[in-house]
């Protein structure tokens, strides 16, 4: 996962930067799919917006989540608006985290807790090594491992489905 959550301003150690996936290449193309996937099905439909990792979400005073892909729906718009910092206030309907060699599973699951916490309905962790998403609600975890596995959005995206080979389809040899 990205930097998702952030205290005051903390910047970047150099150590943090150096965690993040040796295949930059890979992992950028990951997010780029997952934000055409998601932003083009939202737009059309006139959904709300779609936010890359430089969207931060302030959840509270010293809580900054960004996650590497995140959807928030017309009505919470609404809801969450800019902070005098320029983050947006509360958390996202959808956050997607891509997962990062540094992530830990304690780091995760408080990450998760957070979302929740602050009305996130939907996460969904990429493990772009494995090929896997595990899909998180506040109640259930769901893992998809196949390529034709389906990857849908339940009632925070209602209609939205792609295979997991849309996501990471096989590199040209």
């Amino acid at each position: 996962m990205s930097s998702a959550t952030l205290t005051k301003h903390k910047p970047w150690t150099d150590r943090q930067l150096e965690s993040l996936p040796d295949d930059g290449q890979k992992y950028g193309a990951i997010c780029v799919r997952l934000i055409l996937l998601v932003a083009t099905f939202v737009h059309r439909r006139k959904l709300g917006e779609v936010y890359d990792s430089s969207t931060g979400f302030r959840v509270s005073e010293d809580i900054l989540l960004s996650p590497d892909v995140s959807f928030v729906s017309k009505a919470r718009l609404k809801k969450v608006f800019r902070a005098p910092d320029k983050f947006l206030l509360g958390a996202p309907d959808l956050a997607i985290e891509v997962l990062s060699p540094s992530d830990t599973v304690e780091a995760i699951h408080r990450k998760l807790d957070l979302y929740f916490e602050h009305g996130t309905r939907l996460v969904w962790v990429i493990n772009w090594k494995l090929e896997q998403v595990h899909i998180y609600r506040p109640d259930s975890i769901e893992a998809l491992t196949r390529p034709f596995d389906v990857l849908a959005a339940d009632k925070v995206l209602p209609g939205f489905k792609c295979r997991l080979n849309q996501i990471f389809p096989k590199s040209p040899r």
